[in-house]
């Protein structure tokens, strides 16, 4: 089984806490399609895990599922709690259940800061024979000429840093690593198309939630952030994204 090793950068997973409120401001909520989709799978339990302030969380409850979240940032578990999630503040690898099964697991943009063998096989274990896994990232690609731009800014004042809506890699072909196991089975990859329309302080606020911008030194932080909200007003003032949500969807055995 092939498993990513960015579960291992403590420091980059543990840094949105510092920002919550611009993540619960600037992060979009993800495509009511696919909150439609998980919804009819008619889980009467749910767990959210690495449920950040709650955005899928409080999606799929404003459905009428149970949800339950784990967050290991208390920043962010607490914004999570204003919205009425349930939180404990915890990793998923070492979060007790006490006993608690679940329908349907879900982890949005957070399933690669948990340990992958370790969250594989403690998601087996908490979850009911038939319930369900479900994994999502999201995506924000700049249309147009704008990236050009953008990737020169990003060579002279952030080398290193990955350009904010740089073009997404295809899905097509890519394997869900749980299927790999015994105890899961794929039932669905899928991806949900949308866009965003952003003028240069939305795009900014936006890009400052990612974990390698929020870490640059604030001075270099700065000037880059300059530069891109200057390109983007002679650009017109706004920028429109191609976004996605890739879903990776397992039942267990």
């Amino acid at each position: 089984m092939s498993f990513s090793t960015r579960h291992l950068d403590r420091a980059r997973a543990e840094s949105f806490g510092a920002a919550a409120e611009d993540y619960d401001r600037f992060r979009p909520t993800y495509p009511a399609d696919l909150m439609d989709d998980l919804a009819r799978l008619r889980a009467s339990e749910v767990l959210d895990v690495g449920c950040g302030t709650g955005k899928a969380a409080a999606a799929l409850s404003a459905r009428g599922l149970s949800v339950f979240g784990i967050e290991p940032d208390h920043r962010m578990a607490q914004v999570a709690r204003r919205r009425g999630i349930r939180v404990e503040t915890t990793t998923f690898e070492t979060w007790d259940p006490r006993g608690r099964r679940f329908d349907l697991l879900v982890s949005a943009d957070a399933w690669h800061w948990v340990n992958p063998a370790e969250g594989a096989g403690k998601a087996a274990r908490v979850l009911v024979p038939g319930g369900h896994i479900a994994r999502f990232w999201s995506f924000h690609v700049l249309d147009g000429p704008i990236l050009e731009d953008l990737g020169r800014i990003y060579a002279e004042h952030a080398p290193g840093v990955e350009v904010g809506g740089a073009r997404q890699k295809s899905t097509a072909g890519v394997r869900d690593p749980l299927s790999a196991g015994d105890d899961f089975v794929s039932v669905a990859q899928r991806e949900y198309r949308w866009s965003l329309t952003l003028n240069g302080d939305e795009w900014i606020g936006l890009i400052s939630t990612f974990s390698d911008h929020h870490r640059m030194d604030p001075r270099s932080r700065s000037v880059l952030f300059a530069k891109i909200r200057g390109l983007i007003d002679d650009r017109g003032g706004t920028v429109r994204t191609t976004s996605g949500t890739f879903l990776q969807l397992a039942r267990r055995v």
